[in-house]
């Protein structure tokens, strides 16, 4: 009887001694939250930091862990997600740095996860290690604007924190008026339409083609605003299935009629009756990020002033280069306000996250390329039909994309 009992407990010591040995995963981190951005700083020990590197079974040295920063950086973005009132905040990584411990190093990883709007509803979503150790804990410790500081553990069965923030009227009036500027600057298909109004104004004098320009914005924006506004109060709701195709086609339209009429009439009602169609695709965007149940219409309202100064900020960039190639000639002044203006451009609309290739492209290239072009062509050549076959052909690439699904070129054309 003694044996088998002596047996017992040698395994059973043994077994203790292995599941001491097994110590399970913490990763501690630092959340804040301020504007638009919640800031994560996860602190994962070196002996846990294999993982996402692929090889949980190693440890990697300090020089190993910064040479693989962007590495560690995605596999924190895949596993932890961030929402603002359901809508998804894209993960950013800051770098990755190291910690010192008493027994190893920490790897200090930083994301900045930017929404749309100010971040007043955010649900944090943490998938970390629970794939390899169930029994896996995150620690973190939370910072928010005028609330104490907090603690929350995530565990197997807890992988979600809901974080809640205060949001004033004057918080979304601001948020949709930068997303009213920020979707004319970085919607190639709204600012092809408004090159194509400009490439038929006619700028023998500055002033009368500002003026031509501004009648006809001014009817896009009274357009696009009944459309919106109906849409974001679901009086009226058109599927981006037939939008989209059909904002591609208004372009092609306008195309078309620069290059068979020179002054086009009526340009204005053609605009306004345009301007419904493209209406529908603002509120279409909207929609992907949400509308606040508060202040929802002077929201709306505040998102079409934002269009309106982000057409007027592109033709006040765009309609002195025009009318400076009409001249032709150019006093040493006119030849500082174009890179002053490239300068300019180059600046405002960088802050909006433009990929740097197309930003040049149209920046720079498109003014550079027609500087060449006029003195050979003449200006009604280079620039109505020159730049309005580039628009038919731009707005034919987008029409196939949106009807067949597809984005080609790696979106590098919108």
């Amino acid at each position: 009887m003694r044996r088998p009992l002596f047996v017992a407990l040698l395994l059973l010591l043994l077994f203790a001694r292995r599941a001491d040995a097994h110590q399970a995963s913490i990763v501690y981190s630092e959340i804040a939250a301020s504007g638009h951005t919640v800031e994560i700083t996860f602190q994962i020990a070196d002996a846990d930091v294999g993982a996402a590197l692929g090889d949980e079974r190693t440890r990697p040295s300090q020089a190993a862990v910064l040479a693989h920063a962007d590495a560690i950086s995605r596999y924190l973005a895949a596993r932890v997600t961030v929402d603002n009132a359901g809508y998804p905040c894209a993960p950013a990584p800051r770098g990755v740095a190291i910690r010192p411990k008493s027994d190893g190093f920490f790897a200090a990883a930083t994301l900045d996860y930017t929404c749309k709007r100010t971040a007043f509803d955010v649900t944090i979503h943490y998938a970390l290690f629970f794939d390899l150790d169930a029994l896996h804990q995150g620690f973190a410790r939370i910072r928010l604007p005028g609330q104490a500081v907090r603690e929350h553990v995530f565990r197997t069965d807890a992988r979600e924190l809901r974080l809640e923030q205060p949001v004033t009227l004057l918080d979304n009036v601001r948020d949709y008026l930068v997303l009213g500027i920020a979707h004319i600057f970085t919607g190639y298909d709204h600012l092809a339409f408004l090159f194509g109004l400009l490439a038929v104004a006619g700028f023998a004098t500055l002033s009368g083609g500002l003026k031509y320009v501004l009648g006809i914005v001014t009817a896009f924006t009274v357009a696009h605003s009944i459309t919106l506004i109906a849409s974001g109060l679901d009086l009226i709701r058109l599927p981006p299935s037939i939008v989209e195709p059909a904002i591609a086609l208004s372009i092609a339209y306008v195309a078309v009629e620069n290059l068979l009429v020179e002054h086009p009439k009526h340009r204005w009602l053609l605009t306004f009756c345009f301007g419904l169609v493209h209406g529908f695709g603002f509120a279409s965007v909207l929609r992907e990020i949400g509308l606040p149940s508060r202040g929802l219409v002077l929201s709306l309202f505040s998102f079409n002033v934002g269009v309106e100064l982000g057409q007027l900020a592109v033709v006040a960039l765009v309609a002195p280069v025009l009318y400076l190639l009409y001249r032709a000639r150019w006093s040493i002044g006119d030849r500082l306000l174009l890179p002053a203006l490239m300068v300019t451009a180059l600046l405002l609309l960088g802050r909006f996250g433009l990929p740097l290739g197309s930003l040049v492209a149209v920046v720079v290239g498109a003014p550079l390329a027609l500087l060449i072009a006029v003195p050979r062509v003449g200006y009604d050549r280079a620039v109505r039909i020159g730049g309005s076959l580039v628009l038919l052909a731009l707005s034919s690439l987008w029409f196939c994309e949106r009807v067949l699904g597809a984005s080609w070129l790696r979106g590098w054309l919108g």
